[in-house]
């Protein structure tokens, strides 16, 4: 394949993978992504020379003046698409990028038209990678970099030499093909840049997730999250598998935690349709370490504690400011400029998070205590008691249910078990189940329907534990139960939205309680799934060492990396000296005997290390082993190299200097020009040289021979 052949198809391959980086990236109209991937086959198809489809790829020749007026109409287009149509310039911009990439592949006649779409090009792969944070850019990008390294060395390789007489723009050079070296020496080139990439990626610490991404991508909605929640909120989301956060657990794997809640938002007032939080004074918590933000502790909460729980938790854009955790947090640990918390201890950022972020919280669950076990009466306060026992208009039925459920039950703990058994075995759980516009929604489910989700679940058990007199309420987050075993990490999707039960007990404090019956079913896992697993475990390093990589990322890769290499010096060293330490033992002991009177044999023994070293250095320096095993002769150095250097040096004396750029053909041809009698011993010498000097086998003695002869006829001739 020539040069100019391959430039061509690289150049097209250049803007392919740009433009499926952007139409990835960014959305983009259907009709202008059919045009570009359109012309962008067509000229593929031409640049491979198909024949059968070689016609239908003619359609795109138009001329120039068509392609300007082209250009004209696609500017006024912009200006369009910025003030009506798209009514923003960036979606704008990248639409006109794109149409001037259609003109530009349509036209590539002249070298400056492959410059203007490698800068088109360059803009487009620029524009995607501000665009995008997922792991799908990463081969997108190989693929640019591998065909730019391409295209610029064939651009190079291919540059016609104005000095040439003769020689139009569009005839390629003598020799312009692709070799096996050339492939190699690309790829080499490409392997390297890479490599340098890499460099300089980790040497420079992200500052954001993308200029442009604000604005451009949507939050995920998500309900049941904010301080007024109506009964039935939660339902529509959980058919949602859409991806909402991740959750490694650094230091427990998942069949010591089970079934990970992860909790957002508490409500302590019922109205009978919706659920409010009147706790919603909001306080900054207090900066302990840099990044590292403490909760305070509830008085309602005991001293004693269970086992901590680290989670660290990368969560999606959503439209909530809410952050999750593991009951009950302790810390808070992320790039945040301050984190709040209210009265229930549900964890806030000012303001919903526009792209991904990722935080640690470090958690303890309050452990049953046996005191609670017992029967005992408390007085509440009076705060406590209207927050956390307030009953919408007392329903008998309600009140009843409660008391018969629990009759044979004497502690708090026993009661609120038992109703927690009696809701999960009794009742039916599905989706399907319409609003209610009643006013007692929670006695339709409990005496007539007895069916419903999450949220019926976790409200009737918190009016029927405040109708017999414990404090409850409800809580609104994610029950996590996918676990990546590829990554060690719980997936936790829209669908896992959940409402559960935090009941308070006098010593104890606040206890997490869930009364719906579990749907999880015995499946076989496809395929597929697993493979799917596996690329989201990748798409998780993704975003923490590249996209989210910051200075204190780097800082710690900056530690491992001292670390390791002290770690290397010292098992260095103790090799080193365990293998001098006989050495220097054997020399102290001859030090020692030479000190009883053997001077003369110590310095023997000194001289022969001497004389070891320096023979040492002198193979190292000299290296007289690289000789041996090969009997061929280097070519530079070749009889017909110095015969050839010899008729180079008469034609220079004759005022026939070799040009530094020119070949042996190329200067062969422009003696025959100007010196005609020189000419046939110079095409001997030439034809011989070449053949010994780049050919499979060396010249016989007869070769040799005729090219002595052709140079004796040289010398005796003067040019006049």
């Amino acid at each position: 394949m020539s040069f100019d052949h391959a430039l061509r198809l690289t150049s097209i391959l250049l803007a392919s993978a740009s433009f499926i980086g952007l139409a990835l990236g960014a959305s983009l109209p259907e009709w202008l992504v059919l045009l570009t991937g359109s012309v962008l086959i067509l000229v593929l198809v031409r640049a491979l020379r198909v024949q059968a489809m070689e016609r239908l790829a003619n359609l795109i020749v138009l001329s120039t003046t068509t392609w300007n007026i082209l250009l004209i109409l696609g500017f006024a287009g912009f200006w369009m698409d910025a003030l009506w149509i798209s009514a923003e310039f960036l979606p704008a911009g990248i639409h006109f990028l794109l149409v001037l990439m259609v003109i530009k592949l349509c036209n590539l006649q002249t070298r400056r038209d492959y410059l203007h779409l490698y800068a088109i090009s360059l803009m487009a792969i620029v524009a995607s990678a501000a665009l995008t944070t997922d792991l799908w850019y990463l081969p997108i990008f190989l693929a640019y970099l591998l065909t730019g390294v391409w295209t610029l060395l064939l651009f190079q390789l291919s540059k016609k030499s104005d000095d040439t007489p003769g020689q139009s723009e569009h005839q390629p050079p003598p020799h312009s093909h692709v070799t096996p070296q050339l492939f190699w020496l690309a790829n080499g080139l490409a392997a390297a840049a890479l490599c340098l990439t890499l460099v300089i990626f980790f040497a420079i610490p992200r500052v954001s997730a993308g200029l442009f991404q604000k604005g451009y991508g949507d939050s995920i909605r998500t309900s049941g999250f904010s301080d007024t929640v109506d009964l039935g909120a939660i339902g529509p989301i959980k058919r949602d598998p859409s991806i909402v956060m991740r959750v490694e657990l650094s230091e427990r794997s998942a069949r010591d935690v089970g079934r990970l809640y992860l909790r957002g938002a508490a409500y302590d007032r019922y109205d009978g349709t919706s659920w409010t939080n009147q706790l919603t004074h909001r306080r900054s918590l207090a900066e302990t370490a840099p990044m590292t933000f403490s909760v305070r502790p509830n008085p309602s909460r005991p001293p004693a504690k269970s086992a901590a729980v680290r989670q660290n938790i990368l969560l999606e854009p959503l439209d909530t400011a809410v952050l999750f955790a593991a009951p009950f947090a302790e810390s808070v640990s992320g790039r945040f400029l301050t984190v709040h918390a209210d009265a229930a201890g549900a964890l806030s950022l000012p303001f919903p998070a526009s792209s991904r972020i990722e935080y640690s919280v470090l958690s303890r669950i309050n452990p049953l205590l046996p005191a609670d076990l017992q029967p005992q009466s408390v007085a509440y306060p009076e705060s406590f008691i209207r927050h956390f026992l307030q009953i919408p208009g007392q329903s008998e039925r309600l009140a009843a249910l409660a008391v018969a459920v629990t009759q044979d039950k004497s502690g708090r703990y026993e009661k609120a078990l038992a109703i927690e058994q009696y809701l999960s075995t009794n009742f039916r759980y599905s989706l399907d189940v319409p609003l209610s516009d009643q006013a007692r929604p929670i006695d339709e489910f409990l005496f007539t329907r007895k069916t419903g989700y999450c949220e019926h679940y976790a409200t009737a058990m918190v009016l029927m534990l405040r109708a017999i007199g414990i404090p409850a309420r409800l809580v609104t987050g994610f029950l996590a139960t996918e676990w990546n075993e590829y990554g060690n990490y719980y997936v936790v999707r829209q669908q896992d939205a959940h409402a559960w039960v935090e009941v308070h007990l006098p010593h104890s404090g606040w206890i997490t309680m869930d009364p719906t019956p579990s749907v999880t079913e015995a499946v076989s896992v496809p395929g597929w799934q697993a493979f799917s697993r596996i690329v989201d475990s990748f798409r998780l390093r993704w975003n923490r060492f590249f996209v989210q990589y910051s200075a204190a990322d780097q800082l710690a890769v900056v530690r491992e990396l001292k670390a390791g290499g002290e770690t290397v010096r010292t098992r260095v060293w103790d090799s080193f000296a365990s293998l001098l330490n006989p050495l220097a033992n054997k020399i102290g002991s001859l030090v020692a005997y030479a000190g009883e009177g053997n001077v003369r044999l110590m310095g023997k023994f000194l001289g022969l290390v001497l004389l070891g070293l320096g023979a040492m250095i002198w193979l190292a320096w000299k290296r007289p082993w690289r000789g041996l095993g090969s009997t061929a002769v280097r070519r530079e150095e070749q009889p017909i190299t110095r015969l050839y250097k010899a008729m180079l040096h008469h034609f220079a004396r004759n005022g026939f200097a070799k040009p530094d750029a020119s070949g042996p053909l190329e200067f062969l041809a422009l003696i025959r020009q100007e010196w005609t009698q020189a000419g046939a011993p110079a095409a001997i010498l030439t034809d011989l040289y070449c053949r010994g000097r780049f050919g499979p086998a060396a010249l016989s003695e007869e070769d040799l021979l005729q090219a002595q002869h052709s140079l004796r006829e040289l010398l005796a001739l003067e040019r006049a």
